[in-house]
């Protein structure tokens, strides 16, 4: 006699959910939030955004670091049906970022200035947002047409 036994599906990732990640403003915050967004990926099925995600996530997070005195910085990643928008919000709404023409200082030592231009050419969208108390930067990542899907997430580890 033979048995098999059904093994339960995997769920499938969530959608329209929102996930906060809030750290004080230091140094080392741009790598805990670069970690925390892939991992976020990779857990919820959306790891082919993994490479463009971190990297945009970096720039901003680092960009509120590097130009404001925001005691606190937030990361939300938001997943819809076919997209992840990736927003940080901090306390300077002053300090709007600007995009810097990326021929200026070709040589220069540091890549400061050109990393809202990575973002704008990594994200299919991305904005500022300000009011009189806080600043959101935000970039949105869509799944290719016709391409890769999220899909549940590996759960064998």
């Amino acid at each position: 006699m033979m048995s098999a036994a059904l093994r339960p599906s995997v769920p499938p990732p969530a959608r329209d959910v929102s996930y906060r990640f809030t750290g004080p403003n230091l140094p080392g915050l741009a790598a805990l939030a670069r970690h925390w967004v892939v991992d976020l990926l990779r857990q919820s099925g959306w790891a082919f955004l993994v490479d463009r995600a971190e990297l945009c996530t970096s720039e901003l997070v680092t960009n509120a670091h590097q130009h404001t005195a925001s005691p606190l910085i937030t990361i939300e990643v938001s997943f819809a049906a076919s997209s992840v928008t990736v927003c940080v919000h901090d306390t300077a709404p002053s300090n709007t970022p600007q995009i810097r023409p990326t021929w200026a200082a070709p040589y220069a030592l540091t890549c400061e200035g050109r990393g809202l231009g990575l973002v704008s050419v990594l994200a299919d969208e991305w904005s500022a947002v300000c009011d009189e108390t806080s600043k959101s930067v935000w970039f949105t990542l869509n799944a290719p047409p016709g391409g890769e899907q999220p899909c549940a997430p590996d759960r064998r580890r």
